[in-house]
């Protein structure tokens, strides 16, 4: 017979019983359907972030740049176990999008309608571009542009990253973009309010949608292979996308 003292106990373990699998990961496109019948990517690894409040990732053909909206710092991290490389404060309060041109760094931020590229090797200022009006959540390299996602408008700009012209838009096919990256011929977009990652063309025409495979998705990165997406849990998903 249990005790008076045992019944806590004995709730909390029926409790964590039948709450820890919703907390789980996800390994399914729907994770409230397990019998899916088509899985659309498999989580390869996971790495932890030293980020406090991990939002843009970018890859920069060695490691993976974590922007940490709570103490705006990039940090620089080893793909295979999350350990620190090094870091980079950044010039700008509110930090919220990374990005790799293929020489240096370029960052933006909630704040305002800012963006600027910064030293990879010392965080110095290289340029500023200056786009009147917007708030940036996050911002992706790609195709000779940069890609910047707007909250103001909730659209994506192509800008012009020698001149901050604004080339084209398109409206995001979700709610708020906290993440954004460029494959090589498409955009994926992250979603922390449905939780969803979409895969776009450079019109914005919707080609591929998915449940995210943490709680709160954010960065997201790609390095010639995988899909990394940064998660509010500070876990960073390595992600194998099937086609």
């Amino acid at each position: 017979m249990l005790t008076i003292k045992a019944w806590p106990l004995l709730f909390i373990f029926l409790f964590s019983i039948l709450v820890c699998p919703a907390c789980q990961d996800r390994i399914f496109d729907n994770p409230f359907d397990p019998e899916a019948s088509e899985t659309l990517f498999e989580v390869v690894n996971t790495i932890l972030s030293p980020a406090a409040v991990p939002l843009g990732l970018a890859w920069d053909g060695n490691t993976l740049w974590n922007a940490d909206g709570y103490t705006d710092i990039l940090y620089s991290l080893n793909r295979l176990n999350g350990a620190l490389v090094r870091s980079l404060a950044s010039p700008q309060s509110l930090l919220s999008g990374v990005a790799f041109d293929g020489e240096d760094l370029w960052i933006c931020s909630e704040a305002g309608a800012t963006v600027f590229r910064v030293g990879i090797l010392t965080g110095g200022i290289q340029k500023r571009l200056d786009l009147q009006k917007g708030s940036f959540t996050a911002l992706a390299y790609g195709s000779g542009a940069l890609w910047i996602a707007d909250a103001l408008s909730n659209k994506i700009l192509q800008v012009d990253y020698l001149t901050g012209e604004i080339l084209s838009s398109f409206a995001n096919p979700g709610k708020r973009v906290d993440g954004i990256t460029f494959d090589g011929s498409s955009l994926w977009l992250s979603d922390s309010t449905t939780l969803t990652i979409y895969q776009v063309s450079l019109q914005g025409a919707v080609i591929k949608t998915f449940l995210s495979p943490g709680q709160a998705p954010r960065g997201l990165a790609f390095d010639g292979v995988f899909l990394w997406n940064a998660d509010a849990t500070q876990k960073i998903y390595q992600l194998r996308i099937n086609n």
